[in-house]
């Protein structure tokens, strides 16, 4: 009898125990709303920047504040440099190139019915940065023409394009993420894209990953016009661009094709090729990886040639290649 009641009882314990350690099957969470961080861009703020600056050169709290309550007005070689760190690390700032103006502008809102902010700022530009001998004096005059004439200082978080190396940075991992085999590499390297969907996606992946292009917004094209900041290029900004992208992304083709043939629209304004350099530079890095790259030999446009050795190219003309498009009809024919 006990020895029933006994085994009785280390049967409710080891399902009660087994009970308890249970995992509970609960449906899963929905997803979160992919956040623009998750992405190779970055959007900051000018206080941001400014305190990630002293940060690295080791200014004192106290020291901004000062800068700030007098309205960056200062004499200290160590804030006017301070100024220079804020433009680099928010793009607006070069000593080879001076300021990069669509990034600068995008800092500065004019006042309403203001129709000289933009004299004002040039010839602030012509009266004072030749007298700068340094370049953190000429960053910090470069700052307060913009500060003094062009308009209010923001504080909200604006658009950061990704320097050279980080944008190759970010069509490597696009090419990785992609598996874009290894023949179209090869023609990639050389500046020929061949007119296939991986092309198309490629491109796309990148735009995206440089935080131009959403799926669902289409083209952010004030931050393309910040981009290409070394050649402005305002009809990035006009309203043509803008209805033929719109017009190009209403085609009932696939999303790599539509954004393909919608950012045709610009392709031709600022720099040049764009996109297609940075592409060309981390395909040679890519192809220098040792991987287990799959091949496919529908990719083997002739002549082919494989190459020998991996160098980044100093220039190239892109080539197309572009075979007959089925299923889709672009929609500015």
């Amino acid at each position: 009898m006990y020895s029933f009641v006994g085994l009785l009882v280390a049967f409710l314990a080891t399902a009660t125990s087994a009970q308890h350690f249970r995992p509970l099957l609960l449906p899963p969470p929905p997803a979160p709303r992919i956040g623009e961080t998750y992405f190779a861009y970055q959007l900051k703020s000018f206080r941001q920047a400014l305190d990630e600056c002293a940060e690295y050169l080791a200014v004192h709290p106290e020291a901004i504040e000062r800068l700030i309550s007098f309205n960056y007005i200062t004499n200290e070689p160590e804030l006017r440099c301070l100024i220079r760190c804020t433009g680099i690390n928010l793009g607006w700032w070069n000593d080879t190139t001076g300021v990069q103006i669509p990034i600068m502008e995008s800092y500065f809102l004019p006042a309403p019915g203001d129709t000289c902010f933009v004299r004002r700022t040039r010839e602030c530009f012509d009266a004072k940065i030749a007298l700068c001998h340094d370049d953190c004096s000429k960053a910090y005059e470069s700052f307060l023409c913009y500060f003094h004439h062009y308009g209010n200082l923001k504080f909200t978080n604006e658009y950061v394009p990704l320097t050279p190396l980080d944008a190759i940075q970010a069509a490597v991992d696009c090419i990785n993420v992609l598996q874009i085999p290894g023949e179209l590499l090869e023609q990639y390297s050389r500046g020929v894209f061949p007119d296939c969907q991986e092309t198309k996606c490629l491109y796309r992946c990148q735009y995206i990953a440089e935080g131009l292009y959403d799926s669902r917004l289409g083209f952010n094209l004030p931050r393309i016009y910040a981009r290409e900041h070394e050649i402005p290029d305002l009809e990035l900004l006009s309203e043509n661009t803008k209805a033929c992208t719109e017009l190009a992304l209403r085609d009932s083709c696939d999303e790599c094709t539509r954004f393909f043939r919608a950012h045709k629209c610009f392709s031709r304004c600022g720099v040049i090729d764009h996109t297609t350099s940075v592409l060309v530079q981390a395909s040679w890095i890519v192809l220098g990886q040792h991987t287990c790259r799959r091949q496919n030999p529908f990719y083997l446009f002739p002549p082919y040639t494989p190459l020998q050795s991996y160098a980044p190219l100093q220039s190239f003309a892109p080539r197309y290649i572009l075979p007959p498009t089925r299923g889709c009809k672009f929609a500015n024919n």
